[in-house]
């Protein structure tokens, strides 16, 4: 099984995620409630609770996930597998990170360290130990 690791920005991250909570959350749900609420109270021939429930189900599914992408705040490190560590080509800021030495060289930095973190693609965060660990 492959594991992806990822440099992720640790503020860019709060705010997809406080985005990503409103859009889920408020925005969208009250978008379909109006919807509905307008479709329902027309009543007519062709907007209807019928014409609501086409424009919810065909036209908006792709709509309810939050239109912003986790690349925003995320950029593929290495992936790990049974045929072993494939390191990718990461590039933050203006510092490329391409190998286990760069990793520890851009982490040395403090402004670094509160920044950045190391994240599986579940989002779970792993200290420089805990991924110098795994690609052992």
């Amino acid at each position: 099984m492959a594991v992806d690791y990822y440099i992720a920005d640790k503020h860019i991250k709060a705010e997809y995620e406080a985005f990503r909570k409103f859009w889920e959350d408020e925005l969208f749900p009250e978008f379909i409630k109006k919807l509905y609420g307008y479709c329902q109270e027309t009543g007519g021939s062709i907007v209807n609770k019928d014409l609501a429930e086409e424009i919810a189900e065909d036209h908006l599914c792709g709509y309810s996930c939050v239109p912003l992408s986790e690349t925003t705040y995320k950029t593929p490190l290495v992936t790990v597998n049974h045929a072993g560590v494939f390191w990718r080509k990461c590039v933050i800021g203006d510092r490329s990170v391409n190998s286990l030495e760069d990793l520890i060289v851009f982490f040395s930095r403090k402004e670094r360290q509160e920044r950045y973190q190391v994240e599986d693609e579940k989002g779970r965060a792993y200290t420089l130990n805990d991924l110098m660990d795994l690609l052992k």
